[in-house]
């Protein structure tokens, strides 16, 4: 899986499952085709406001969206270390959440 295919895999699922297009994330990647993608990923994993917006999103969803700092975790891409790093703290935050809304 490539970085440009994990975002369009966030696009659809969110958009599919959730029924939840994420406008401004489609808009910032130009659906993971804008030439500076990872540039533009390591930006929002590393804003520290998009952990209380990851928040926000899963207790108004009860858990259901993706987000690209779950297939970072598992992929990595080659994006930086503190990237990744970041990411996985995420995920881990995420998936806790996630198990109080599968009860």
């Amino acid at each position: 899986m490539t970085l440009k295919q994990a975002v369009q895999e966030v696009i659809r699922q969110n958009t599919e499952v959730c029924r939840y297009r994420p406008a401004r994330f489609v808009q910032m990647t130009e659906n993971g085709g804008i030439e500076n993608l990872e540039e533009i990923i390591s930006g929002l994993v590393l804003n520290p406001e998009m952990r209380g917006r990851i928040i926000i999103d899963l207790e108004a969803s009860s858990g259901k969206p993706i987000f690209i700092e779950e297939f970072i975790a598992m992929y990595g891409f080659s994006l930086g270390k503190e990237v990744i790093r970041e990411a996985m703290q995420r995920t881990e935050a995420i998936q806790k959440l996630r198990l109080f809304y599968a009860r």
